[in-house]
């Protein structure tokens, strides 16, 4: 039975380096993979935003996460592994965290986040925020040194 992973995209560096750490652990292990994209909102609430305008930047952000998700699932398919693709809308770390615990996933794989030392220490960052908070295990990927 192949182990249940989560794995969530995001179209940027950091998604990619899970997506081929999760290729080349494939081949050590069956995988069955589900990708999440979630369309962040944090920036959007709070600020009395038209909700015509807060709409349309959400089905902006939306279509570049289909995309992103697309790619992940197509380069995925093509190593041989079974995923299935998802979209919510939220907060990224707590519905990462969410979804894991409640669908009894075995892992969430994730790369290190993109930022700088201080900037994630005082902004926070959505792979602080799952590494801290979430009760499934979850496996941190470093990126490769150029």
């Amino acid at each position: 039975m192949p182990a249940k992973v989560l794995i969530p995209v995001d179209g940027a560096r950091n998604s990619k380096t899970a997506e081929d750490y999760t290729v080349r652990l494939h081949e050590k292990m069956p995988l069955s993979v589900v990708l999440l994209s979630v369309i962040d909102t944090k920036d959007l609430d709070g600020h009395g935003l038209d909700p015509a305008y807060k709409e349309s930047i959400i089905q902006a952000k939306r279509r570049f996460a289909e995309k992103a998700t697309a790619e992940a699932a197509s380069n995925l398919r093509a190593a041989g592994i079974e995923c299935e693709k998802r979209l919510l809308v939220g907060h990224p770390a707590n519905l990462i965290c969410y979804t894991a615990q409640q669908e009894g996933f075995d892992m969430v794989i994730m790369a290190e986040s993109g930022r700088t030392d201080f900037a994630d220490w005082y902004l926070g960052s959505v792979t602080n925020n799952v590494l801290y908070h979430c009760r499934v295990p979850v496996l941190l990927v470093k990126h490769p040194r150029k």
